[in-house]
């Protein structure tokens, strides 16, 4: 865990690149960043803030591989926006990881994944307004 703490002085900013829309079609689309800068952080689902047009905005993270999709092993970093529904190809977000939620875990069915997500987002909205 010692990856995050040294994000909370450092912000990731990526390019949001066209992604095959998985997300999109299982009810949590994501914005895949291209980061700007490597950085090293483990594996994992965080709870985010991003940041877009200077608004900010509260988020869900996953840092990894997309094991359920056996996607290969390059590292991936795809953003779920909470009560966000902008097309925003091809621009950048900046974000500020705030929270560790789970591990990055492999669902052998495909409903097991989109029950996991309501409930990181359910638990990343209660601890965002613990924060406020």
């Amino acid at each position: 865990m010692n990856a995050l703490h040294q994000f909370n002085e450092h912000l990731i900013v990526g390019h949001v690149e066209k992604g095959k829309q998985l997300g999109r079609k299982i009810g949590f689309p994501t914005a895949n960043l291209n980061l700007v800068e490597e950085l090293m952080i483990d594996k994992g689902v965080y709870g985010v803030y991003v940041y877009h047009h200077s608004k900010k905005y509260l988020g869900i993270m996953n840092v990894g591989n997309r094991p359920t999709f056996n996607d290969g092993d390059h590292q991936t970093f795809e953003v779920h926006i909470l009560d966000f529904h902008e097309c925003i190809y091809d621009e950048y977000l900046t974000i500020e990881v705030m929270f560790y939620i789970r591990n990055e875990i492999k669902f052998d069915q495909l409903q097991d994944l989109i029950n996991q997500l309501q409930a990181d987002a359910f638990y990343a909205r209660k601890k965002f307004r613990l924060l406020q």
